[in-house]
């Protein structure tokens, strides 16, 4: 089994701030007990193997999860969030709309779309597919901690059975649990979107006007 977890809560959760590569702070009070919470519920688990992208807030989640199984973690670029480019660093609901723009342009099946200074969907897609079939098989658990725009994005070219149709079937909650089996074609989503290790619901880091309600 592969388990995805998007990282706790960090302070660009709060002001619903676009970030992959320098806009990146730890987690908050509320984020470390998430991280807590998830490591709680992942003990229950035959992991064996850590993965986690590069930016601040997914390695301190690595970190208190990684205390409590055990394990130490790799660092992989792959897992890094989706690059918007000049959009780094925005809140503003302009900004919100151009992401969502673009990304819902490689969901339509528009992968040359591209964030001005930013990646394509051909980018992120083969980045997140290169590590997902680059993980050891036949050894325990691999547990992935990364984002949420990525691990949609690329689950959702990777899984053919994942029916993700309105934006707000996309949105994955701080610690938000994916997991997903190896078949002999590829690989199969089995839950999207678990948090019932969390004592109280995540704070939603995307505006309504985006989710769609």
């Amino acid at each position: 089994m592969i388990i995805l977890i998007r990282h706790a809560e960090s302070p660009v959760n709060v002001s619903r701030t676009l970030s992959c590569r320098h806009v990146d702070d730890a987690l908050t009070e509320i984020g470390v007990r998430q991280a807590e919470q998830a490591a709680a519920w992942l003990a229950r688990r035959p992991i064996r193997h850590i993965v986690v992208s590069p930016l601040k807030r997914a390695v301190q989640t690595a970190e208190i999860i990684g205390r409590r199984l055990g394990l130490d973690y790799m660092i992989a670029e792959e897992l890094r969030e989706i690059d918007c480019g000049a959009l780094e660093g925005r809140n503003d609901l302009e900004a919100w709309q151009a992401f969502q723009h673009v990304v819902f342009s490689w969901f339509a099946g528009d992968l040359d779309a591209a964030f001005d200074g930013g990646e394509t969907g051909h980018s992120a897609m083969q980045r997140f597919a290169r590590l997902m079939q680059a993980l050891p098989d036949g050894e325990g658990d691999t547990l992935l901690i990364g984002h949420g725009g990525i691990f949609a994005f690329g689950l959702f070219k990777l899984c053919s059975e994942l029916n993700l149709a309105a934006p707000r079937d996309f949105y994955l909650p701080n610690t938000g649990i994916v997991l997903v089996d190896r078949t002999p074609t590829g690989f199969l989503c089995v839950k999207w979107g678990l948090s019932e290790h969390l004592a109280r619901p995540s704070i939603t880091d995307v505006p309504d006007e985006i989710l769609g309600g």
